[in-house]
């Protein structure tokens, strides 16, 4: 595979960017470790930015210190990809989120930008907690569903599993999983977004080894369970490469059943919007009108060293570009666009624009908080971006040296508004900042950014855990 540029593959984003029938806006979810990073990669790797030999292993989207170190997603990361694919170009703009609890945050301000999530599952521990609220939450925004049944190998050499019972196994994950979404699937979507084999919107295979199948590539490759087995037990996971690559099934079932921003939009915009849909703002997000007045919502925000603070956009109508002024719907104030840019995993290329349907980075807002309604006139705001968890450890923080507190106050700002799940108060009574997160590995990440990021030498407290009492039930007469 010939590697390429990142300057390259955005020169054929741009090309595609205005054709929304071939763009496709997407997140992976998962519960810790079930393997969405290492499938993200073969993405990456066909894309041309990464050697397809190292994909799975490198895990391009987790680039910060932290993750590297600790093998887990931290927060969620931006990439958009062009692909040839049966004889057209298509863009798709991918999210790579967390899978850990504590940084569900992530998940749910990811959920507003894309109009489809691929859930991944490990085989072997099937549909778990953090499963089930990421399926709901994308559900809540509307957010079409494919399955990717990760970690194969995994039932046949560790579990020595027969072909009738993987194929057990495999239907009861996606009996589950349609469980969910007749439960929480909007009611005029519960039967089209059911997963079923026959559908094709459900495919399997070991993200780590590069290979997946459906039930097209079983067709047209002429494999079966037997096959599979056969395959895994003697290690040959590359011929299964070689005959259904994880990437051509992976992007197959991204193209075919996730719906463009066309498509989208209209479903999505009434359900995050308020305002009158026949109204002309209403309309030119409907159509996706990159000649409509712009509108957007922030969805992220990243502080870069360079740059400040970058303002992670979809985009519902018109277009982003320099020089534009948009007005900032919580501060009633209107600031100007200093530059654009797209994000590609850890580097933001800068574009002269970012036209509707797409995700971008906007370098020049001040103050930008996530949740932010962005256009070019003032407009009734989307719908605030809710977060159901609340913090649920606290911790005070202090700098070393009292010199440095002004500094520690300027960070946890900056970090907050990165960050809303966590809190930042001051307890009045005794003077101390207080920070509280959704658990010690949230906390424990923040105050690493503190320390090793800004530099300021910090003094913590044992975490402190909020228990909340409340009445089960009567005891009788007393």
């Amino acid at each position: 595979m010939v590697m390429v540029k990142k300057e390259y593959v955005v020169d054929e984003v741009l090309k595609i960017m205005d054709n929304v029938k071939n763009v496709r806006n997407i997140a992976i979810v998962a519960h810790v470790d079930h393997g969405k990073t290492t499938l993200t990669d073969s993405l990456v790797a066909r894309a041309g930015l990464i050697n397809k030999q190292l994909a799975g292993e490198q895990r391009m989207m987790d680039f910060d210190v932290q993750e590297q170190a600790r093998g887990i997603t931290i927060k969620a990361a931006y990439i958009s990809l062009g692909f040839a694919f049966d004889g057209q170009d298509y863009l798709i703009n991918l999210i790579d989120t967390p899978g850990h609890v504590d940084f569900g945050g992530h998940v749910t301000r990811a959920m507003r930008a894309v109009d489809g999530v691929v859930l991944v599952i490990d085989s072997v521990e099937g549909v778990m907690p953090q499963t089930e609220t990421v399926l709901r939450q994308a559900l809540k925004e509307k957010a079409k569903p494919c399955l990717f049944i990760n970690k194969i190998d995994r039932l046949i050499n560790e579990l020595k599993l027969t072909p009738e019972a993987l194929q057990q196994r495999l239907v009861k994950i996606i009996t589950s999983i349609n469980k969910l979404i007749a439960m929480y699937a909007p009611p005029e979507f519960k039967s089209e977004w059911a997963i079923s084999v026959e559908k094709g919107n459900v495919a399997f295979g070991s993200a780590f080894n590069k290979w997946a199948i459906s039930i097209t590539s079983m067709k047209r490759f002429n494999i079966t369970f037997k096959d599979i087995i056969d395959f895994c037990s003697s290690g040959n996971h590359v011929a299964l490469c070689e005959k259904s690559s994880l990437d051509e099934v992976l992007l197959e079932m991204v193209i075919k059943h996730h719906p463009p921003p066309l498509t989208a939009q209209k479903y999505r915009v009434p359900t995050i919007w308020k305002g009158d849909m026949n109204s002309p703002d209403g309309q030119s997000m409907v159509l996706c009108d990159k000649k409509g007045q712009t509108i957007g919502v922030v969805f992220g925000v990243v502080n870069d060293e360079h740059a400040g603070e970058i303002a992670v956009a979809r985009l519902f109508s018109g277009t982003i570009e320099k020089g534009k002024e948009l007005y900032l719907a919580s501060r009633y104030a209107t600031e100007k666009i200093q530059q654009v840019a797209i994000y590609m995993g850890p580097d933001k290329v800068l574009v002269p624009s970012v036209s509707a349907g797409n995700i971008g980075g906007i370098i020049g807002l001040r103050d930008i908080y996530v949740g932010e309604t962005i256009s070019e006139r003032p407009i009734q705001p989307f719908e605030q971006i809710k977060h159901y968890s609340e913090p649920v450890v606290t911790k005070s923080i202090e700098a070393k040296d009292s010199k440095e507190l002004s500094k520690l106050i300027m960070a946890l700002r900056a970090i907050a508004k990165e960050d809303p799940t966590l809190k930042v108060e001051i307890n009045h009574e005794t003077g101390e900042h207080l920070i509280s997160g959704m658990g010690e590995l949230h906390l424990e990440i923040i105050e690493y950014k503190i320390q090793v990021e800004q530099g300021i030498n910090i003094v913590t407290s044992p975490p402190i855990v909020v228990y909340r009492e409340c009445i089960t039930g009567g005891v009788g007469r007393v």
